[in-house]
């Protein structure tokens, strides 16, 4: 026995050696094989999973198996067990993990019973901090649960991801009527027969957090049958689940994936930070995910018939994050805090308070734009679309916030170009005042092929003062989601004026030639070069304004 694992002996069939790996015990076997407690030659400890040989003989699940291998070396090793190896040729094949000491979750709880408080908070973020890091490689878990979450002495580890997926391949698999999954913990979407999608694995993690507080899952019944139908038809059961993460749960466990919040949203309002950037650990995260066997890529919302059905506008003020406590706070150094306290001094400002948000999941939020984009702007795609082009060369939409803005502000959003020709202009802009021809404000503009940045001054009947321009905006990935944060602060007798596009510093200049007073922040789209192309579609998400301490 080392630590809480229980090592069984070897048995005369098993492998005493594998390369470089001396095998010294057994940890278990699952439905794709045999895990053995390894020895390296620098004398450590791993976890050797050996593929069984009826699944290594199949060349679909060879070939499917080698891809999601791959794709796991990408994850990066913040709260899971990274792959440290394989063996993708020959007779026998394997994946070589850390070695995690320490009981599943399933094991815990049921010995110790549910998880309160700090402990209960602990988890739920370092699960979300692991399926963000494996979201961001282009994995997909596909079996996250209890058993797939090990409780380290530095804090929960996820195993086991994406490796599942291979098993697409294996035609007896569903024939047979095999679960590539575990039923308890599936979505609802999967067991109708589609595809597993990243909100797939959100919908897991809140299964998987409800058991952790209350020790049973949130759907059960005495037959899988029962169980399936509940996940699919009833309510979760969620009786003794701690009332800070209740209402976070609920909207993980949605029947819609389109509702779900992402992992990175999961971590952000679990950490206090709801449109925080990820640096450091999640700055190379992609809204696109790749299937490297296939080739593929899927949107981050999975495709649904007709309209999804939107609960009521989520715009925020003064939104209560969970709170971490002093437990938790030992994982976020390690885990999710190196977010923010990684970052280096040339990213956003870290001391912030959020006056107002909005990841326009409703339509009530109060902008001016349509409830399903007509006219220009509106709400759709589970963000906010706005058009410039033809009569219309710059468009603007105001947030919707009652009262004065700070004279310290960041804006922040995240902003996708959707169609359109390489020099429309997607912007946020501050100090907003006034309508038409006489509007004043200091905007943030990115061309939407990255090839250009300008921070420009609207000072309306004096007309727009180009204060500064490059010719590459940097930290920009062409044809993804791009968070661009621009912030306006007091500087004495000036403005200071700094754009951030995913967490790089982009743009930075300052205005003392009669600074603009404060006004309202928003979000633009711009395309006044005329030429061929299209008009201009900017799809706008996760919209922040803070005040900056």
């Amino acid at each position: 026995m080392t630590g809480n694992h229980v090592i069984s002996p070897l048995r005369h069939s098993d492998p005493q050696r594998l390369g470089a790996y001396q095998i010294v015990g057994r940890l278990g076997r699952g439905g794709m094989g045999t895990v053995y407690l390894a020895q390296t030659e620098a004398g450590e400890h791993a976890a050797v999973k050996v593929i069984n040989p009826d699944l290594a003989d199949d060349e679909m699940f060879r070939n499917r198996f080698r891809g999601e291998v791959e794709a796991a070396r990408r994850v990066r090793r913040f709260c899971t067990a990274p792959v440290l190896d394989a063996q993708l040729e020959g007779e026998t094949l394997f994946v070589v993990t850390e070695f995690v000491d320490g009981p599943s979750l399933d094991e815990f709880v049921r010995g110790s019973g549910p998880m309160r408080g700090s402990s209960l908070e602990h988890l739920a973020v370092g699960v979300a901090t692991a399926l963000t890091a494996i979201h961001g490689a282009g994995v997909i878990h596909r079996d996250l649960k209890p058993a797939n979450v090990l409780l380290s002495s530095v804090g929960p580890r996820v195993i086991d991801f994406g490796i599942a997926r291979a098993l697409d391949t294996v035609s007896g698999a569903t024939r047979t009527g095999q679960f590539i999954g575990t039923p308890a913990y599936m979505a609802p979407e999967l067991i109708a027969g589609a595809k597993a999608s990243p909100a797939s694995d959100v919908f897991a993690w809140g299964c998987v957090v409800a058991f952790a507080g209350t020790g049973r899952a949130p759907f059960d019944g005495p037959t899988v049958p029962s169980v399936l139908y509940q996940i699919s038809h009833g309510e979760p059961s969620l009786d003794g689940l701690d009332e800070g993460l209740r209402d976070l749960v609920v909207r993980a466990l949605s029947k819609n994936p389109a509702e779900r919040p992402s992992a990175q949203r999961l971590l952000d309002i679990l950490t206090g930070r709801p449109h925080a950037e990820a640096a450091d650990a999640t700055a190379s995260l992609k809204q696109t995910w790749s299937v490297p066997a296939e080739g593929r890529t899927m949107p981050d919302t999975p495709p649904t018939q007709g309209p999804a059905p939107r609960p009521a506008g989520r715009a925020v003020l003064g939104r209560r994050p969970v709170l971490i406590a002093a437990g938790a706070a030992a994982l976020l150094v390690l885990g999710a805090g190196v977010l923010v306290l990684m970052r280096g001094p040339g990213g956003p400002p870290s001391k912030t308070t959020t006056v107002f948000a909005d990841d326009f999941s409703g339509t009530g939020s109060g902008w001016s734009g349509s409830s399903t984009w007509i006219s220009g702007s509106g709400y759709t795609e589970g963000g906010y679309r706005i058009d410039a082009g033809g009569y219309t060369a710059s468009r603007w939409e105001r947030a919707p916030v009652k009262g004065t803005l700070p004279g310290r502000v960041l804006v922040s959003v995240d902003v996708t170009a959707k169609a359109g020709p390489p020099y429309g202009q997607l912007a946020v802009y501050c100090r907003g005042n006034g309508t038409s021809n006489d509007s004043t404000s200091y905007d943030f503009l990115v061309r939407a092929d990255g090839q250009g940045v300008v921070i420009r001054k609207e000072a309306g009947p004096r007309g727009p003062k180009e204060l500064m321009s490059k010719s590459a905006a940097a930290g920009f990935d062409k044809g993804k989601k791009n968070r661009l944060q621009a912030a306006c602060e007091e500087d004495g007798k000036r403005v200071r004026l700094r754009l951030w596009i995913n967490g790089t510093l982009a743009a930075e200049t300052s205005d003392a030639d009669g600074p603009l007073p404060n006004g309202g922040a928003g979000l633009m789209a711009r395309l006044d070069n005329g030429g061929s192309g299209g008009d201009l579609e900017a799809l706008f998400d996760n919209f922040d304004l803070s005040s900056i301490s």
